[in-house]
């Protein structure tokens, strides 16, 4: 049920790199928190029409097709600029971006189950007295 929230970590931590701190400060730490946060819900206002448009086109195939993140967040960055400062109508803007968007998208296979080992009462028991070093 937490599978989403555990990807979005991951994108997060691995993709976005936030543990890349551009200082030391306490200050600087959060402004670059917030700003992958920030990205993040950024990319996904601006990706909707590109997820519609690519859902309608792969309707019909085997795996549906959607937006590669990486290529998206890649796409905001170059057009950052554009995008806050208008040197360009936005319409024009948002254009290309979606084009981005949907040059390069990545599949999303279903009913992917990996069933997980139960371990028994005895390897559990071990693993709590002679492995797990809890934290205080």
């Amino acid at each position: 049920m937490r599978w989403g929230i555990e990807c979005l970590y991951g994108v997060i931590k691995e993709r976005l790199k936030v543990d890349n701190f551009t200082g030391k400060t306490v200050i600087s730490v959060k402004q670059d928190f917030y700003a992958t946060i920030f990205l993040i819900g950024l990319e996904s206002i601006l990706t909707q029409q590109a997820e519609m448009q690519l859902f309608e086109k792969s309707r019909q195939n085997q795996h549906r097709q959607i937006v590669n993140n990486m290529v998206s967040f890649n796409a905001i960055k170059n057009f950052l600029i554009e995008l806050f400062y208008h040197c360009l109508p936005i319409q024009k803007v948002m254009a290309t971006l979606t084009d981005w968007f949907i040059k390069d998208p990545t599949y999303l296979k279903r009913k992917r189950e990996v069933l997980r080992k139960k371990s028994s009462a005895r390897v559990s028991l071990n693993y709590y007295k002679r492995v797990y070093k809890p934290c205080f």
